[in-house]
């Protein structure tokens, strides 16, 4: 009998073991362990289950064979514990950036032809200034739509406007939409037409949020098992937001810095230390 998947927009699909054991994969399983893992799920799940139970029922198996790539799995739902109530998904994407060479500005204020705009990051590599537009979702059924692909747009363009008309704003090269869930079809047309870039989930495919972030090992310690919201308060107190910036730092120098108690501090420190070894 097939089985259903209820997915966080509310939609249901067909089970697809295959399309389970890629994500395992990703995550850094080898091949043969994400398809074993994907066909025991597919076993034991009922008829239709909602994903965020077979997500669970994955993470637990992955766990036990590889605790990294158990860690890395959680890496979407990472970035959904971040936010308004956290940090905000705009200054960790500024770090992101910053690791790849980019100088950033956060909330600068520009003066457009038309409106003065507040913009969540100003990025600047290569004496080419980018205006970049974070939406973030807190959780994963809505995508990001052509409405706020118009919007980031049409703000670009009213800042470029007051830069040749008025010489009172910084002449942007590019404007972005950076989001951590995926863009409509029709989102991705209308940004390709206008030379707006989109980095979202899984698009583009060399370039998308989750190939940045994993290339480079930037992931947030929302990521780490032990990391409750309490510590994490405190961790995002002392803008210690990235797992390397505890796994780049001496032990007894991060317990000193996190401002958390001995244990947890030792705790954190042994995960990032496993997620992110050598930096």
């Amino acid at each position: 009998m097939a089985k259903t998947v209820t997915k966080s927009s509310g939609r249901d699909e067909a089970f697809d073991v295959r399309k389970l054991a890629d994500s395992l994969i990703r995550s850094g399983a080898s091949s043969d362990a994400a398809f074993a893992i994907a066909e025991r799920v597919e076993n034991e799940i009922g008829p239709s289950s909602h994903t965020r139970h077979i997500f669970k029922l994955a993470k637990r198996l992955l766990k036990q064979q590889n605790h990294v790539s158990g860690m890395r799995y959680s890496l979407k739902r990472a970035i959904f514990a971040l936010g308004p109530s956290g940090y905000p998904f705009e200054k960790y994407f500024a770090r992101v950036l910053k690791a790849y060479g980019y100088a950033v500005e956060l909330d600068k204020f520009i003066e457009g032809y038309c409106v003065t705009h507040e913009v969540d990051v100003v990025a600047h590599k290569d004496d080419e200034h980018f205006m970049i537009e974070c939406k973030y979702h807190n959780e994963g059924g809505k995508p990001t739509d052509v409405k706020i692909a118009l919007y980031v747009h049409s703000r670009f363009a009213d800042i470029n406007k007051a830069y040749e008309l008025k010489r009172q704003a910084t002449m942007m090269s590019q404007g972005w939409l950076v989001t951590n869930t995926r863009c409509t079809s029709d989102a991705i047309q209308y940004a390709s037409c206008v030379g707006l870039k989109i980095v979202s989930w899984r698009y583009p495919e060399k370039e998308s949020l989750e190939t940045m972030i994993e290339e480079k090992r930037l992931y947030p310690v929302t990521i780490l098992p032990s990391a409750r919201k309490d510590a994490l308060e405190v961790l995002f107190r002392n803008d210690i937001i990235l797992v390397k910036d505890i796994a780049d730092t001496d032990e007894e120098l991060f317990i000193g810095r996190s401002g958390l108690d001995r244990t947890a501090a030792k705790l954190l420190k042994q995960e990032a230390d496993r997620l992110c070894p050598c930096l």
